[in-house]
């Protein structure tokens, strides 16, 4: 059954619902964007894809594995919707924005385009304003501290999951993954940190930047996330030294990324709280990082 969803009365017009049936019958992508009463929406489709080979040997081995690895619980195309749907809701009652749904019916979501990507703006930061780029990266941490804080997980944060509005607030979208379902909420929380500074330590061009990060990160979320952090990154330090060894050889992008950022996560957590100055943990400053369209 479709339902129709929106959080302020801006729901597609009967014929903007007739091109959208129209693009469901002739669009097979996963992920597409239309204009549609006159405005560009996103067209999420999860029934279009057979899962990803490595997210279905995870799912087999997930027994195997530490409760801090397991996979998110197996659902088919419209409970993966209806996953999305459940998880933006409770991040948009938390005050935190999230894309507009505009149109749900089984395993496909309409979405209202939200403001910058983060990525987007990693990339346009990185030669125009480099110090805006670190800044940027060091409220990115805060920002999931803040989420953590409110009891919540996102599951895969990463830059192109996150948007930042002109007056500093920070959204979230694709929740495609729910770690908090198969495992303990704090463990799922931990996950989400070495998840995200998988992307921050690749992307920091300054030494401190990765600190900035972790300190801005710690000063937001609960204590209770940090003894489940040290035990993930303790089983996952197992796996350094055969990382090390592929990485002349041909250790790939991700690979690289978990190295890097469970070398420095250990550090960091060896080095114990670094409080940093008022005003420096990451707090929103809109006027500090460029202004978002």
């Amino acid at each position: 059954m479709a339902a129709r969803i929106d959080d302020g009365g801006d729901a597609l017009s009967p014929e903007g619902m007739e091109r959208l049936l129209r693009l469901l019958a002739t669009q097979p992508r996963r992920l597409s964007f239309a204009e549609i009463d006159g405005r560009t929406v996103w067209i999420k489709r999860f029934d279009t894809e057979r899962r990803p080979l490595a997210k279905r040997l995870h799912a087999l081995a997930s027994p195997l594995l530490p409760s801090a690895l397991h996979a998110s619980p197996n659902v088919d195309a419209a409970g993966a919707a209806m996953r999305e749907a459940r998880k933006a809701a409770s991040f948009n009652a938390a005050g935190f924005p999230t894309p507009a749904i505009l149109w749900r019916g089984g395993a496909v979501l309409v979405l209202a385009e939200v403001s910058e990507i983060v990525q987007k703006m990693l990339g346009r930061l990185r030669e125009a304003d480099p110090a805006g780029h670190e800044d940027l990266l060091v409220e990115m941490a805060a920002a999931l501290g803040r989420v953590h804080a409110v009891g919540l997980c996102h599951g895969r944060p990463h830059p192109r999951d996150m948007f930042r509005r002109a007056d500093g607030t920070w959204g979230y979208l694709d929740f495609e993954e729910e770690p908090e379902a198969a495992m303990p909420l704090a463990t799922a929380q931990a996950r989400d940190v070495w998840v995200l500074f998988m992307q921050i330590v690749a992307r920091a061009q300054l030494e401190d930047t990765g600190a900035r990060a972790f300190a801005a990160w710690r000063a937001e979320a609960p204590a209770g996330i940090v003894p489940e952090l040290r035990k993930a990154v303790s089983r996952l330090s197992l796996a350094l030294p055969g990382l090390r060894l592929l990485r002349p050889v041909g250790l790939g992008k991700d690979g690289r990324n978990l190295l890097d950022a469970i070398a420095f996560l250990r550090s960091a957590l060896r080095a114990g709280p670094n409080p940093l100055p008022a005003g420096a943990a990451g707090k929103p400053n809109p006027d500090r990082i460029g202004t978002p369209t």
